[in-house]
């Protein structure tokens, strides 16, 4: 798999901050996402569309106005921390570098990570200050679990 810090620094450095460095990436989509890429390419057109939406899972529901109705549920995205904020990149579908930036927040905005392993993907939870949870889903040939790596060595 993709070294995602490091495709972060050579194909996308002129997005981040002078002298910032990412400590950890992974790829990201939305909750079910896989599962209907997946239904789709197997079955083809409009009956695969139809069991991908039924067999894909979907996240939980987010309060309005809270920080995690503020988290981008784009078809694919690189879901970072840096040593000075948590950031969302756009993922480009041809290189699969960083092509903006969807969102970001301060290091102290997000309390935690807690990843849910499966067999072909992993469901990450995004746990913000105020409380809410944002959910997404990586592959788990992205590694998720080095995001959560990445954000325990902040906190120590």
């Amino acid at each position: 798999m993709v070294d995602m810090v490091k495709k972060l620094h050579k194909k996308s450095s002129g997005l981040l901050n002078p002298g910032e460095t990412i400590l950890g990436a992974c790829a990201i989509m939305p909750v079910g996402q896989f599962k209907k890429t997946v239904a789709f390419g197997a079955v083809g057109g409009l009956v695969g569309a139809a069991v991908g939406q039924a067999i894909a899972g979907k996240p939980s529901p987010v309060a309005e106005g809270s920080m995690a109705h503020d988290f981008p549920t784009l078809r694919q995205a690189i879901f970072a921390i840096s040593d000075q904020r948590w950031i969302v990149f756009e993922q480009s579908a041809m290189s699969g570098a960083a092509k903006a930036i969807a969102a970001q927040w301060p290091l102290d905005a997000i309390t935690g990570l807690e990843v849910s392993e499966g067999k072909l993907t992993s469901k990450i939870d995004v746990c913000f200050a105020d409380g809410s949870v944002a959910q997404a889903e990586a592959v788990r040939a992205a590694k998720p679990a080095s995001l959560v790596d990445a954000a325990a060595s902040m906190r120590n």
